[in-house]
């Protein structure tokens, strides 16, 4: 049912997945030489600086959605949203691995970097659907169970 707490999960990690199309990664300060990154041509490193993490991104998006309207198949929902948590993880890896090559790119001329939120909803998506794939699975042991003193 949609009024489970494994929707609130995935709802949040929804919204996390999707604050990633507005929230920036990384800004530096106006002023600043950022010729040395692709990334920052605009001063600004966010999802669509790099392709393969849009791609990533987006995929993950539709699996949660699709894992929220699948509420009536448990076990395609766990499946879908196992899915999502391993996009999710890869996304947050990747993220990972961008910020710190871009980080050794500029290396001392550009020290001041500044972090935003958007570095986090990777990890935030995929913490929320590792709880609501927890909770898929523990809703289905007591559906199994039930069934079973029937």
């Amino acid at each position: 049912m949609l009024q489970r707490i494994q929707t609130i999960y995935l709802l949040v990690a929804a919204a996390a997945l999707g604050l990633q199309f507005l929230l920036p990664y990384a800004t530096v300060p106006a002023g600043t030489l950022y010729d040395a990154s692709a990334a920052f041509a605009d001063g600004v490193f966010d999802l669509r600086d790099r392709l393969e993490m849009l791609i990533i991104s987006g995929i993950a998006l539709f699996l949660v959605v699709s894992a929220i309207f699948s509420f009536k198949n448990r076990p395609f929902q766990s499946r879908l949203t196992s899915f999502g948590m391993f996009a999710a993880a890869i996304l947050a890896v990747s993220l990972t691995m961008q910020c710190y090559s871009l980080v050794q790119e500029m290396g001392a001329s550009m020290p001041n970097i500044h972090y935003q939120a958007g570095i986090a909803m990777p990890a935030l998506s995929a913490f929320m659907l590792w709880l609501a794939n927890r909770a898929i699975r523990k809703d289905e042991a007591l559906v199994r169970s039930s069934d079973r003193l029937r």
